[in-house]
């Protein structure tokens, strides 16, 4: 992050930087603070919302997890999804509710990226962010976000509410498999018509049973996700005659849109690279727009890698814990007279009736 920063500033900008980290005031680090505490526990209950199963303490630990192994290698999407399936099953969560949450997370997670790009957009083409950008990129992020978003609603709407839409994208999938399987005959059989319709009734009853609280939380989520840039602007001193909120708004939705196009890990070096830029040319002192990059970097990115850490190592602990107490349970002996005595068995005395083996 600091090398990233580097490409941006010249060595003596950042040191200069670094010195405004230093003299951040207790009150405006008490309040980012509290922002990072407070979406931690959103995710948390948002993750709950869609397991059902799951306690906010759970979702607490696999948002985490997951974002710092998100934030961690390159291509990380599998890695994450595998943990977070790892995870869920340790809980003894059902199949069918797990990969109806991998599905529910993706999904949210494109239209966030998507909708907050759009508004970001909407306000640039309206020239409330100065003609810094040249308005064309901000018309062609609204058509490529309308179209997306307008396609993907009409798709899911046909899968959930049309069972022959599903059948057929189930019969059309289900041709790919048997063909498949007759050159690799160990794959299993799979019914995909079956698991389409059951897929598709266990994601009707989530909408209609859990369909309000998933809606505020993700609204709550995306909330406190655009108020902290800005309040990290503000906590350098950086008034709205310097950078008005449109304007962090609108640099922080183009850079989330390619830091989400991008396969590098937790949009590393072009978040920096982009908040940077573009906050430095909307008008903000350079080595003000340096710090409150790296500030809201390290809180977004370091801080999650510290704490998913924490939390996969605290499940890790608990999950072999309970491992080895469900192997020693299983080899413990009901009674005596059940016991089959073994030559090695002289101490307790074995009373048992049957013969010693061997």
């Amino acid at each position: 992050m600091l090398l990233a920063a580097a490409v941006v500033v010249r060595r003596r900008e950042l040191g200069r930087a670094m010195s405004q980290i230093r003299g951040l005031s207790p009150g405006w680090l008490g309040v980012l603070v509290a922002l990072v505490v407070a979406g931690v526990v959103v995710e948390g209950a948002y993750a709950a919302a869609i397991t059902p199963g799951v306690s906010v303490r759970r979702g607490v630990a696999v948002q985490q997890s997951t974002t710092a192994a998100n934030n961690t290698v390159i291509g990380s999407g599998p890695i994450a999804t595998g943990l977070r399936i790892a995870m869920l099953r340790s809980w003894d969560i059902p199949h069918t509710s797990i990969g109806l949450t991998i599905v529910v997370l993706n999904l949210v997670a494109s239209y966030a990226v998507w909708s907050v790009s759009m508004v970001a957009a909407a306000v640039g083409v309206s020239g409330a962010a100065g003609d810094v950008v040249d308005r064309r990129l901000f018309v062609v992020v609204l058509a490529v976000g309308g179209i997306v978003l307008t396609a993907s609603t009409a798709l899911w709407w046909l899968l959930l509410c049309r069972p022959a839409a599903t059948r057929w994208v189930a019969g059309r999938a289900q041709r790919i498999v048997t063909w498949s399987r007759r050159r690799l005959p160990r794959l299993p059989h799979l019914d995909l018509a079956a698991i389409a319709e059951a897929s598709r009734q266990d994601a009707r009853e989530l909408a209609h049973r859990h369909g309000r609280r998933i809606a505020a939380w993700t609204v709550a989520d995306q909330a406190l996700t655009l108020a902290l840039p800005i309040a990290v602007v503000r906590a350098f001193g950086m008034s709205a005659d310097q950078l008005s909120a449109a304007e962090i708004l609108v640099a922080y939705g183009l850079v989330r849109l390619a830091a989400a196009l991008s396969p590098v890990p937790g949009g590393l070096g072009i978040t920096e690279f982009g908040l940077a830029a573009l906050l430095t040319r909307l008008g903000g002192p350079e080595a003000k727009v340096v710090a409150a990059v790296l500030t809201y970097r390290a809180l977004t990115f370091v801080l999650p890698m510290a704490t998913g850490g924490a939390c996969f190592v605290v499940w890790r602990w608990r999950n072999r814990s309970a491992a080895w107490q469900n192997r020693s349970g299983s080899d413990q002996f009901v009674g005596e007279d059940d016991r089959i005595c073994e030559p090695t068995d002289w101490w307790p005395p074995c009373s048992s009736s049957r013969p010693r083996a061997g």
